[in-house]
């Protein structure tokens, strides 16, 4: 496996290391990330020190000792970031499916053609995979908002309906 480490240099000359994520890393960090979340070393959105402690053991295990706290840190957010661009786009969309062995929505032409118009930056999900979707679905869709909670100042000041009580 590629060790991922990749070496830049910025404008003063001089040099920084950075990680090369590839699809088996982010296989990882995402895996390592759900089972965490199933331990509870996820409280309110945010990693406990022993959660982050086992993402980067779990990296260690499989001979990626270069990886730390801050490389997760980053890739989380840039993976993160796809992703609620991807769900934010189709979620509640009629007429895509969600196809896991092509890693793509997919969606009669007419229907693509569509969004495209309305949504141009829509355009590169029509053929570019989305590997892992379904991991991070699991992982961050359950801390999206959707609004079904949601109160006007008039439901919070109005007296409660007894109506429905006994």
């Amino acid at each position: 496996m590629d060790r991922g480490k990749n070496v830049a240099s910025n404008s003063s000359g001089s040099y920084r290391e950075f990680t090369k994520w590839t699809t088996e890393m982010d296989l990882i960090l995402l895996n390592a990330m759900i089972d965490e979340v199933r331990k509870g070393c996820r409280i309110d959105g945010s990693w406990t020190t022993q959660g982050y402690t086992n993402i980067v053991m779990a990296f260690n295990e499989v001979g990626l000792s270069g990886i730390k706290k801050n490389n997760v840190k980053n890739r989380q957010k840039s993976l993160k970031d796809r992703w609620r661009e991807i769900h934010d786009l189709f979620g509640g969309l009629s007429g895509f499916a969600w196809n896991q062995t092509t890693k793509l929505f997919e969606a009669e032409d007419e229907v693509w053609s569509e969004l495209i118009k309305a949504k141009p930056s829509a355009a590169k999900w029509r053929f570019n995979t989305i590997r892992h979707y379904d991991l991070m679905e699991e992982l961050w869709s359950n801390d999206r908002a959707t609004g079904s909670w949601v109160r006007t100042a008039r439901d919070i000041n109005s007296p409660p309906d007894m109506t429905n009580f006994s």
